[in-house]
């Protein structure tokens, strides 16, 4: 049974280097007029002592709250944010990476909002960035998916401009999102392992259970928190790997859209290998079309080919499965 309060998720791999000013902030947290809350943090196969940096480290904050620690042996950012979930007792969870620092206000503003508003299954901030060496001229045109950017004009639901939330900061109504497990939901896309970009896309499809489950994605922006990019994290080569990762998920989060839009309300014979077709035209016309980062357009277009080429027996059996959930929420 869900009590009413918060239980802020920290899944952490080696992160020790990181997580003292995550923890200060979260210390700092005005949490007045929240009737409970828990840090739960998942130790994802650490191996440089994280659990006991942070048992230390918050008590030597005085221990605001209290303090679970749990340790996910499985690699792999899916793995650990799964078991914290699972093993949280409050009505709403809130995901914080380990190099956010919440602004003191960041807990009361989004039980206000998710108090108010029971449609909500998922509410975002804004993360501003934090880093020690300059940012790159191209940093602004990415600032979305490095979690440093506004998600919608206002507070509200995200759509039009976008239709899920970055997982950094981000609050989840976890009577939802229990619900949505219960109707079959599983993660289709492979997560982050260890250091690796793959395509974190484990926060987007969160909201496209919710929605598709009938709530709404918000962004609220009076919600905001630092995001400390590692250097390592502002180079050329990181920024066109994000680019190149990102789009590896594009196959499946296209799918979500278009199942929630209404266009595939029927299975569709040979589906992925239309897709590929699809996606070999869209390769062809390339040197006949003035678009920015052709390269890059190239290469999502190529990952694309190899990923219905290596995975399509599996996109077939996602949308079967995807289109079965949803026909089966719209109809009950």
């Amino acid at each position: 049974m869900l009590q009413p309060g918060i239980s802020i998720v920290i899944c952490t791999y080696n992160g020790t280097s990181r997580l003292s000013q995550t923890l200060k902030a979260l210390a700092e947290l005005d949490v007045t007029s929240v009737p409970s809350v828990e840090l739960v943090l998942v130790d994802n196969a650490s191996t440089d002592n994280t659990t006991s940096f942070v048992q230390s480290h918050w008590e030597m904050l005085g221990s605001p709250y209290p303090l679970t620690i749990l340790q996910e042996t499985n690699p792999g950012k899916i793995h650990a944010q799964n078991l914290g979930l699972s093993q949280i007792k409050h009505s709403y969870a809130l995901i914080c990476d380990d190099d956010n620092a919440l602004f003191p206000d960041y807990l009361l503003k989004g039980h206000e909002l998710l108090s108010s508003h029971s449609q909500i299954g998922a509410l975002g901030g804004r993360g501003i960035v934090q880093s020690e060496v300059p940012i790159p001229d191209w940093f602004e045109s990415m600032a979305y998916m490095y979690a440093c950017a506004p998600q919608a004009e206002r507070t509200g639901d995200v759509r039009p401009t976008r239709n899920v939330i970055y997982g950094a900061g981000m609050f989840l109504n976890m009577t939802a999102y229990r619900q949505a497990l219960q109707k079959g939901f599983t993660f289709l896309l492979p997560s982050r392992t260890g250091t690796s970009v793959v395509t974190g896309a484990e926060d987007g499809e969160i909201c496209w259970w919710l929605r598709f489950s009938g709530y709404e994605i918000w962004y609220g922006e009076e919600l905001t928190f630092y995001h400390h990019i590692l250097p390592s994290r502002l180079t050329d080569e990181y920024h066109t790997k994000l680019l190149t990762m990102f789009r590896v998920g594009y196959p499946i989060g296209k799918l979500y859209l278009r199942i929630f839009n209404g266009e595939l309300n029927k299975p569709i014979r040979f589906f992925w290998q239309k897709e590929l077709v699809y996606t070999l035209i869209s390769f062809l016309k390339l040197p006949f079309q003035r678009i920015p980062e052709k390269y890059l357009e190239y290469k999502r277009c190529w990952v694309q080919m190899m990923y219905f080429l290596r995975h399509g027996k599996t996109y077939n059996e996602a949308y079967r499965k995807l289109l079965k959930i949803y026909l089966s929420l719209n109809h009950d």
